[in-house]
């Protein structure tokens, strides 16, 4: 009898943003055995005894970069990844240690740093917004300098983050004062405001995301994903696969995001792009070197393509030949409900039933229990309903959303809201300036209940 195959072994990075290690080696089946690393101060025992079940497990705690590599040497790991901003530097690090495809050290850093991100597409003539760096440990003259040369209203971002954390619209000189002294952060990012294209239909977002490959150099477009208005002030709502998009548009942003990974110098990735459609035509957002949070789970449902295993096969070192984009059999869709703004406090979440029913909903999760804590300034993470399902076509999915929409009420202490999501509106926002907006530092007097199969996803 001649032996089983050794499965071939790719390093993940895990964090407690990330996917579910249950649910992620599920997606990623025979295509790898994944090798967990894990910094065991930042995991629950709970989580960490979990994960060893799944395999072998490298904990990087009070290790070195280099004692990290070596035992991942040892266990012939032959690809790594990381499905979050936090720890792609550091497994660019690694991989160059241990001599595997990945982005370098410069390109990860450029990937995970806004300013340095602009700059180099800047530098390289990739059309976006107008922008200026605001850097940390800012006094009030310096403050100010800055804020005297940005064009208003503008968007200001922290300068490394993902998930829509920390993002505000400001209008006036001062207000970005007081935003750009006022935290110890890496420092901000701040962005000309891009306004929406004519003529958009309000039920979706003026802007979208591409779902890329690049594997030796070579660059694969797998979907366009649309997405639903953002809530106030920029939070995420989710996502819709295949995006509405006039097919003349498509030629053109495909092209962008060519040139970016070229600007950028990413060679072996699956990349998450994302673009704003303007009146002056496509403008680029940013660029994830990582593969995308929710739209991998949206194209297995309604396609073959299955891009946690992509994501492997590329890590690999394996070529990639993407020819086409994926062909889908519906729109599926990826939804998430947030309280208002200036709400501090969950109180109830009604009509989830009444919303579960609609036909289309496949699944329906409560991530908040009555009396959580409630923060806007923690993005998409402070989600409180997160809805999946499908529509036959465009025209359902509109449908759908609105039935899911007006089913469930979400009360706080501002008050029952039916939850609108639309996106912040430069000229329409003087009724909710930027201090209204501040909160004071506070630890959650509850924690994050989720309900459902897993929490890592949603």
């Amino acid at each position: 009898m001649g032996s089983e195959p050794v499965p071939r072994r790719v390093a993940v990075m895990h964090h407690s943003s990330s996917f579910f290690p249950l649910e992620l080696r599920d997606r990623v089946g025979d295509c790898a055995e994944l090798v967990w690393v894990v910094d065991s101060r930042n995991v629950p025992e709970a989580m960490l005894r979990f994960v060893r079940r799944l395999g072998p497990v490298v904990d990087t705690a009070d290790q070195t970069l280099d004692t990290v590599a070596e035992e991942l040497t040892r266990l012939g790991v032959g690809g790594i990844v990381s499905f979050v901003d936090d720890h792609i530097v550091d497994a660019a690090l690694l991989a160059e240690r241990v001599g595997l495809p990945y982005h370098s050290p410069d390109v990860a850093h450029a990937l995970v740093n806004k300013q340095v991100q602009r700059a180099v597409l800047d530098a390289a003539g990739i059309p976006g917004p107008a922008f200026w760096s605001a850097p940390p440990g800012l006094d009030t003259a310096q403050a100010v300098a800055i804020a005297d040369r940005v064009n208003y209203p503008a968007v200001v971002k922290p300068a490394e983050g993902s998930g829509s954390r920390d993002i505000r619209l400001v209008r006036t000189a001062e207000e970005l004062t007081e935003v750009i002294t006022a935290s110890d952060g890496p420092g901000h990012l701040v962005e000309q405001y891009l306004e929406d294209e004519r003529d958009h239909e309000s039920w979706y977002a003026s802007y979208l995301s591409v779902e890329s490959v690049v594997s030796h150099g070579t660059v694969g477009h797998v979907a366009l994903t649309g997405r639903f208005p953002l809530a106030e002030p920029f939070r995420e709502t989710g996502n819709f696969i295949p995006a509405l998009c006039p097919a003349d548009q498509v030629p053109g942003i495909l092209s962008l995001v060519d040139d970016t990974v070229a600007a950028l110098r990413i060679t072996d990735s699956v990349i998450h792009t994302e673009i704003k459609l303007t009146p002056d035509g496509p403008r680029l957002i940013e660029v994830n070197g990582r593969l995308g949070g929710r739209p991998p789970f949206v194209l297995c449902g309604i396609s073959d393509t299955n891009l946690f295993q992509v994501a492997c096969q590329v890590a690999l070192g394996d070529p990639v030949h993407i020819d086409a984009m994926a062909t889908c059999d519906a729109v599926g869709f990826w939804l998430m409900l947030h309280a208002p703004a200036g709400a501090r406090r969950l109180d109830a979440v009604d009509g989830a039933d009444a919303a579960a029913a609609v036909p289309g909903v496949t699944d329906l999760r409560v991530n908040r229990l009555p009396g959580a804590s409630l923060d806007w300034r923690e993005g998409t993470d402070g989600k409180i309903v997160t809805i999946e399902g499908t529509a036959p076509d465009h025209t359902g999915l509109e449908a759908t959303v609105g039935r899911i929409r007006a089913a469930i009420t979400i009360s706080t202490d501002a008050g029952p809201s039916c939850e609108r999501a639309r996106a912040t509106d430069a000229h329409d926002a003087t009724d909710w300036p930027v201090g209204a907006l501040e909160l004071p530092e506070h630890a959650p007097d509850v924690e994050p209940v989720i309900t459902g199969s897993w929490t890592g996803r949603g």
